[in-house]
């Protein structure tokens, strides 16, 4: 595979979602020559910020239509707008397939139409995130897919829990976390004989979520699902209809059955990751692997809000332009006078 870019970049950025897109508007800003690899049409349906329709909790997105994609192409438009900035970043649209070490820091492997190709880069910002495993109706997602943008079926109670107001609450998941789910809506929000769906799903409830479940009055189903009922296109989510014959009225469903971790150019330079498969992180959100910085929803231990992968964007940005500032400083304090 020949190098068709020959220019070592300062900073690659492997993600365009709302936490890619900041750490490259942040190294743009930083004058630090970035290369942001934003996927393709694969990896944009497998984006959470593609499925996000709306977000309440942060000011000024309130009302707009896929606020995070919008806000993405919004910056790049502004960057390649901007005649003292836009030489400093380049955006390619395609998958970085692999992520090799090299001793000037990375080379990032992608392919397109015209074949084979490679970015070297010293750094690389991480930012490939996460999807939220969906729950399998009749032995298939697909049932699933309609739903979430009418607010039926919510992924995140930070986000969306509102939106469960007033309505019949359901939560599909065989985890304490699923009945520690509904007793926070109780608490906050009112619900009453919360149905927790285990959907078939091995492991079971413990103790004390069983206890927790008692306590608030939650109605347990072990049976799989069978069926959705309601119409998306009209009245919305209705209930599910249970294996066993089981109908379960609820207009409303949160999915708490974990997140698939899109951690596989970590993984495979062996950065440490936990237990769910997001990136253990040290200071900045640089991974076990030196110069290789992870952001966004793949980073373990943080929220995984927008705002919360904002912060952390613009701390590995600038860490980044820190330690190339401070290589340079240190080349001029090392020269002789005639040559600085």
């Amino acid at each position: 595979m020949a190098d068709d870019i020959d220019e070592l970049f300062d900073l690659a950025v492997i993600g365009a979602g709302g936490a890619g897109t900041m750490a490259f508007l942040r190294g743009v800003l930083n004058y630090d020559r970035c290369v942001l690899f934003s996927g393709d049409a694969r990896t944009r349906r497998k984006g959470r910020s593609t499925w996000v329709s709306h977000v309440d909790n942060i000011p000024g997105m309130h009302g707009l239509g896929h606020p995070i994609g919008k806000s993405t192409k919004c910056t790049l438009e502004w960057i390649e707008g901007q005649e003292g900035l836009r030489d400093r970043g380049t955006v390619i649209k395609a998958v970085v397939e692999r992520l090799e070490r090299s001793a000037e820091g990375f080379v990032c492997r992608y392919e397109d139409k015209r074949g084979s190709h490679a970015v070297r880069a010293r750094f690389v910002v991480l930012a490939t995130g996460c999807m939220d495993v969906q729950p399998q109706i009749g032995g298939s997602i697909k049932p699933v897919f309609p739903f979430p943008n009418r607010g039926d079926f919510i992924y995140c109670v930070r986000c969306d829990g509102h939106l469960t107001r007033g309505k019949e609450l359901s939560v599909i998941g065989a985890s304490d976390s699923a009945v520690s789910l509904g007793a926070m809506m109780a608490d906050r929000y009112g619900h009453e004989g919360v149905a927790i769906l285990e959907n078939g799903l091995e492991g079971g409830l413990g103790e004390e979520a069983r206890a927790l479940a008692s306590a608030y009055g939650m109605q347990l189903h072990a049976s799989p699902i069978a069926k959705i009922l309601g119409d998306p296109r009209d009245r919305g989510l209705e209930g599910f209809r249970l294996v066993d014959g089981t109908r379960v009225d609820t207009t409303c469903c949160i999915v708490s059955l974990g997140i698939i971790a899109y951690n596989s150019l970590l993984c495979d330079l062996g950065g440490e990751v936990d237990a769910s498969g997001r990136a253990v992180v040290g200071e900045a959100g640089e991974s076990s692997i030196p110069g290789l910085f992870v952001v966004g929803d793949l980073q373990s231990g943080r929220k995984m809000q927008v705002y919360t992968a904002w912060d952390e964007a613009v701390d590995s940005a600038d860490e980044i332009n820190a330690r190339i500032r401070a290589e340079r400083r240190g080349r001029r304090l090392g020269a002789a006078p005639g040559e600085r």
